[in-house]
Order: C-alpha cells, then structure tokens, then sequence
C-alpha cells in the first residue's frame, strides 16, 4: 500500500497537470456593455466566453479597434499630403456606432440573430478598413 502522503502528492500534480474548468467572464451575457473596452481586453473576452458568436462578435471588434487605430496613424502620417484617410476613420467609427446602436435595440427586442449580423457587420467594416489601410479601396469603388 502507497504512504499517504505520496498519494496526496500523486493526486496534487495530477490535478496541478489537468485542464481546469474556465468560467465565463460576465462580459459574455452582456454583449453590449464594453462599447470602450480596448482591443486587447476585447480579445481576452472572446477567448473566455464559450459561445462560439459571442467570441467571434468580440474578436471582431477588437480587429476594428486595431483598424481604426491603423486609420489613425495613415491619416497623421500623411496630414499634409491631403488625403482621405481621416474620412475613413470618421466613418468607420460611425459605421460602428450605427451597427452597435441598432444591433442593441433589436437585441432588447428579443431577436436572437442580432449578435450574429452584428459580427458579419463588423466583419464587413473590418474588410473595408483594411482595403483602405492597403490602399485597395479606390480599385474598389470604395464599397
């Protein structure tokens, strides 16, 4: 029969070693409550909520954080170029101010398929900005 105490340390480092039950942040039922949450925490967010909508809805906010972000820094770089680039940012952040104000009242309203269109709304608005980072927009007609 083992000693006691190195049953206890057997049983220790198994548990130490074993995947731990992680928890979902509060953040994960309340999708609308972080609206200045920064990319990183967004980020961190998404990896802790379990559902699969909810963290794609996280992770693309934070990548539209980075975008605006990217916008931001083209648009100092090249202030005395004359460029377009601080329309962009305005309009995305008004993109994004529409998106969320209007995702968060059908979502009060019941609408369970809010949270996804939200996602590919972001996903539609990160592509954009991305376009313009790369300066594709132009080639595509700006859509």
């Amino acid at each position: 029969m083992p000693h006691p105490a190195t049953t206890f340390a057997l049983l220790c480092c198994l548990l130490g070693v074993l995947p731990q039950p992680r928890a979902e942040t509060p953040a994960c039922h309340q999708p609308f409550a972080h609206a200045e949450a920064g990319a990183e925490r967004l980020r961190a967010i998404a990896r802790a909520c379990d559902d699969p909508v909810l963290a794609r809805l996280y992770h693309h906010r934070a990548a539209h954080r980075e975008a605006l972000g990217e916008i931001a820094l083209l648009a100092r770089l090249h202030r005395a170029h004359g460029n377009t680039d601080r329309l962009r940012l305005h309009q995305g952040r008004i993109h994004a101010a529409l998106l969320e104000g209007f995702a968060a009242r059908a979502w009060r309203g019941g609408r369970a398929e809010t949270l996804d269109a939200l996602a590919r709304g972001y996903a539609r608005a990160i592509d954009r900005l991305e376009r313009t980072i790369a300066g594709q927009d132009l080639a595509y007609g700006g859509r």
